[in-house]
């Protein structure tokens, strides 16, 4: 603080400049130009007061005082002298050791002489104040003017308050002879100063306390109730204002922040239902404009007190408490709204106050993460789109809680995200002058912008995220900038004011250039919309259930960057409706160029090293992308703070091409021509692939993760995932509530039975079959040979074969190993083309793609066509059934039967299957050929997974993936039992 004077002295001070200046541009608005810095003055101190300085310097408010004093002394005299009083109290307390001061408190001194002394009050009453006066307590008494000095020295005739005199001591001058301090209260209840012997100033030790009688204190809550219920109780009217408030804060945040206030609409509704309650008793002045007036000041006075000592660590604070006063504050000043219909702006206020203290305590709390990223948003976006720049400079403080807003979004939601609970510690805000101390908080934006303009992979991301906060609209982005870098206070760093403006106008410039490519981007349909409007103002990405959710607003960004057309660019994802990963074909006016997608940073980066190293290298053209692009916009997920970002790759597709995806082609192409694409799948697009096949020994549980043991080493195909992370997706709440049972699907049961009873597989066609409840669970089998947990009685010698035998153990099996896609089924392989019965074909997505099992990638897509192709009904899952279980041993494995009186949609799925297991067949070396179980193996571990996903909403689809794998683990095991008894 600022010398002697204390924080409630200098905000006294500031309030008596700031009634001055809207006294004197009423009266006079020509004199706006003269005054202007004087505004600015008082601006930057209210900002220093609200954000908690521990120093802030008292001459601004001091030289406002003197430039307005001038208005005012042709016109109030005595106004003009308390201005002018508080302008040398102010001065009197800043270090004066170069006398930069000494002019303007001698010049203040000159007029108060020019004055004249202070008329002396009538007898028996109080100083009468003049117009405008500060409304502090009269002095009780008063003394004498100061007589001249000896020797007929010119006196310069200043007066002090009575109570001023009363604590300040006689203070020693240069020559040694003490000061005798006169004093005597103005008409207007001004500040007083003092004066040594001689007329020369002279600082007084206890300048705060000689201005502390003139102040009227921030007072507790319990006070200031205690006031409001003097009056008559008036509940009803509370409430009435309550609910009025209640409705008008909502329909701000559906104007302006619909989507990110959403979070925050369960703690208002409750912090609104305590307001009633909160304020029982208490009376409504609904007549008294004033009075309203004066308890929304009370209220908002001690709001801002309590946060300020919140925010600094007082445990002692009750937030939740703390956020309903706020709300009261907001009523009062709603209330005053119906007498003074301007003051609209006093109500938003005690809203960004109320948001304030809820981002300030969420701001280093990682479970809060995505709440802090939605309350900054919320609280920027309505400010903008609210407060005119004349109310927010009748509001200054509110700067002060923007910046900070701004700074926590653009850390924790920005290119770089940091975790909350790390926030302080971030090196981009660290303040180099002391090792263990940041920058003050309404600078962290400007510091982190200012140094990202040097890292131009960043540049597209914070242009993203600046363009949301000012909702998409360049005059909001605007003032957004100005609003950040207008502060003029230490940044703790030695940037100059030329390179803040160089980093204003680089910003302006880099989302300016974002938006006007964005406009250039149309989306047709986004399955991966939050479910709002599809222009909702949305950037970061929240998990919703099984998918990421992406904004129209960010795949606009994203799309603009990637796939620019010269007259604009289309997006639309119903061909991968479904997907859990955002996918979209991008077109132009001349027809599709190519797919778009959005994935973590590091799949992203993975699927473009796959595609250099495996696509690119080794398949043909036309059966893949023309090239791949990293885009360089980088969003945190507002639910983790994973990165994403987007991939594009560009196929040569025709005019009038229209693509859709080969599981959609399945549906309707001529049956007579499935089996000819999928040869020209295997054979063609993939055989570079497959004619790469070499033989390996090693343990085939790691090719899979359903089957790979936890401590399994790391390998390049799905990294991370094992049988116990696959396992634990079964006990999502999701897969609880699809299959009907209690806490999941357990593993520990070996039988079927204990589910079939238990859960909504026993309504499957499949249960009635007989004995079907002795068939094996394949969780139980996939647990226990990945080790998890103790073997059951009985069945040690039957894992001992099934891991390690040397004719049927998987441990040290022999098999053929090729480039394998990793992920192939339905939607990523594209057909398209005039031809239906032969269109172009194109593999798309590889993220996956690795040296792998050869049967990888034939597994997968069967369980695809069994999964995902039809939704089936009772008659064709018999039909499925009863050809899968018949096609798992000998000859009908690779060589199947296809009924002639089959369901013509199970008719298409079984051409289909019967046709790849053909071609796996005939990708066995001749001294080595395939047995049964390298491909039951590989049957089982790709099935399991198309239960768990949650892309897929059919139930009966849904169940029919682990149906199938238990009748493939039912054979497994019958085989090794079957192989230890000979038989």
């Amino acid at each position: 603080m600022t010398g002697d004077v204390t924080r409630e002295v200098l905000q006294h001070s500031a309030d008596t400049l700031e009634r001055a200046l809207d006294d004197a541009l009423q009266a006079m608005p020509s004199r706006e130009a003269h005054l202007r810095k004087a505004r600015e003055g008082l601006l930057r101190t209210r900002e220093q007061l609200a954000n908690g300085y521990p120093y802030v310097p008292g001459y601004r408010i001091a030289n406002g005082a003197s430039t307005v004093a001038e208005y005012y002394m042709r016109t109030d005299v005595a106004r003009a002298r308390e201005l002018l009083e508080l302008a040398v109290l102010l001065l009197e307390s800043e270090r004066n050791d170069d006398g930069r001061y000494t002019p303007t408190i001698e010049k203040c001194q000159e007029r108060l002489e020019q004055l004249g002394p202070v008329p002396a009050p009538t007898a028996g009453t109080g100083p009468a104040p003049g117009p405008g006066a500060s409304s502090g307590p009269a002095s009780a008494g008063q003394l004498p003017q100061q007589a001249p000095a000896p020797g007929g020295g010119d006196s310069r005739a200043v007066t002090v308050s009575a109570a001023a005199a009363a604590v300040a001591p006689a203070t020693a001058s240069e020559n040694g002879a003490t000061s005798t301090a006169a004093a005597a209260a103005d008409a207007g209840g001004g500040v007083a100063v003092s004066v040594a012997a001689g007329g020369e100033t002279a600082t007084v030790g206890v300048a705060a306390s000689r201005f502390l009688p003139q102040m009227n204190p921030t007072r507790d809550w319990d006070t200031l109730l205690e006031e409001w219920r003097s009056g008559e109780p008036d509940e009803d009217t509370v409430r009435q204002l309550a609910a009025e408030l209640g409705a008008r804060i909502t329909e701000l945040f559906g104007r302006h922040a619909s989507i990110p206030s959403e979070s925050l609409l369960p703690v208002l509704d409750e912090d609104l239902q305590e307001l009633p309650g909160l304020l029982a008793f208490v009376s409504v002045p609904g007549d008294d404009a004033q009075a309203l007036h004066q308890r929304a000041k009370d209220a908002r006075s001690n709001c801002r007190s309590e946060m300020l000592s919140y925010a600094k660590g007082n445990t002692v604070v009750d937030v939740r408490a703390l956020r309903r006063h706020w709300l009261a504050s907001a009523l009062w000043n709603y209330a005053v709204e119906g007498h003074w219909h301007s003051s609209g702006y006093q109500t938003l206020a005690d809203i960004l106050g109320y948001l304030q203290l809820i981002q300030i305590s969420y701001r280093y709390h990682e479970a809060k993460r995505e709440q802090l990223l939605d309350v900054t948003e919320t609280a920027v976006l309505l400010a903008l789109g609210e407060l005119r720049d004349p109310e927010l400079n009748r509001v200054p403080y509110v700067y002060g809680w923007l910046r900070h807003a701004i700074g926590i979004h653009l850390l924790v939601g920005g290119p770089d995200p940091t975790a909350p609970k790390e926030l302080r510690f971030n090196e981009l805000i660290q303040d180099p002058r002391f090792a263990d101390r940041h920058i003050y908080a309404e600078y962290w934006a400007a510091r982190v912008l200012n140094r990202w303009t040097e890292e131009n992979q960043h540049r597209s991301s914070v242009a993203l995220t600046l363009l949301k906060l000012s909702g998409w609209k360049a005059d909001r982005l605007d003032r957004l900038l100005d609003l950040l870098y207008s502060s003029t206070g230490s940044y703790g760093d030695t940037e100059t004011p030329e390179e803040r403006q160089e980093a204003l106008a680089f910003w302006r410039k880099a989302s300016r250039d974002m938006l006007a490519t964005i406009r250039m981007v149309r989306v047709a349909r986004n399955p991966w919309d939050s479910g709002a409007a599809t222009t909702a103002d949305l950037l970061s990405m929240g998990d919703q259930g099984a998918s990421v959710q992406v904004s129209n607003r960010l795949l606009q960004g994203i799309a603009a960057e990637l796939a620019p057309g010269p007259q604009g660019t289309m997006v639309q994802g119903a061909l991968f409706a479904g997907r859990p990963v955002p996918t979209f074909l991008a077109l132009d006016s001349f027809g599709p160029v190519g797919v778009l997608k959005i994935d973590e940073v590091a799949k992203v980066r993975r699927e473009k090293e796959n595609f250099d190293r495996f696509a690119e290298a080794y398949l043909r053209p036309v059966y893949r992308a023309s090239k791949c692009v990293v885009g360089s916009t980088t969003v945190a997920n507002s639910s983790n703070g994973d990165l994403y970002q987007g991939i594009f790759t560009s196929y040569v597709f025709r005019h009038r091409d229209e693509p859709k995806t080969l599981r959609d082609w399945v549906r309707t192409a001529d049956p007579d021509a499935l089996q000819s694409v999928i040869k020209e799948v295997f054979m063609d697009a993939l055989g570079p692939w497959l004619s790469q096949a070499q033989r390996t020994i090693g343990d085939l549980r790691g090719e899979y993760p359903a089957l790979r043991p936890a401590a399994f080493e790391l390998t390049s195909y799905a990294p991370g995932k094992n049988a116990e992370s696959e396992l634990e997706h079964f006990r999502l709440p999701e897969v609880a509530d699809i299959f009907g049972i209690d806490g999941g699907l357990p593993w520990r049961h070996r039988r079927l039975g204990h589910l079939l009873k238990n859960s909504a597989l026993g309504s499957s066609p499949f249960a009635a079959a007989p004995g079907y409840e002795s068939v094996t669970n394949p969780l139980w089998l996939v647990a226990h040979m990945a080790e998890i947990g103790e073997r059951d009685a009985g069945t040690s010698d039957l894992f001992e074969r099934l891991l390690y035998d040397r004719q049927y153990g998987v441990t040290t099996a022999s098999y053929l190993t090729c480039v394998c896609h990793g992920d192939l089924h339905g939607e990523n392989v594209l057909a398209s083309g005039p031809d239906g019965r032969r269109p172009d074909l194109y593999v798309i997505d590889f993220e996956t793609t690795h040296q792998g099992h050869i049967c990888k990638d034939f597994a997968r897509l069967e369980s695809a066509l069994w999964s995902r192709t039809f939704s089936w009904n009772h008659e064709q899952l018999l039909q499925v059934r009863s050809w899968f279980v018949g096609s798992l041993r000998g000859t009908a494995m690779w060589e199947p039967d296809i009924p002639a009186d089959v369901d013509p949609d199970v008719r298409r799925v079984l051409l289909c299957i019967a046709e790849l297991r053909a071609i796996l067949k005939g990708c066995e070396q001749k001294n080595w050929p395939f047995g049964e179980a390298e491909y039951q193996w590989a049957l089982l571990a790709s099935l399991l997974p198309f239960a768990r996903y949650r892309d897929h909403k059919d139930q009966v689809n849904r169940h029919l993936p682990f149906l199938l794998a238990a009748d493939v683990a039912d054979v497994l095991v019958e085989h090794a039992e079957g192989a230890a008894s000979g038989s």
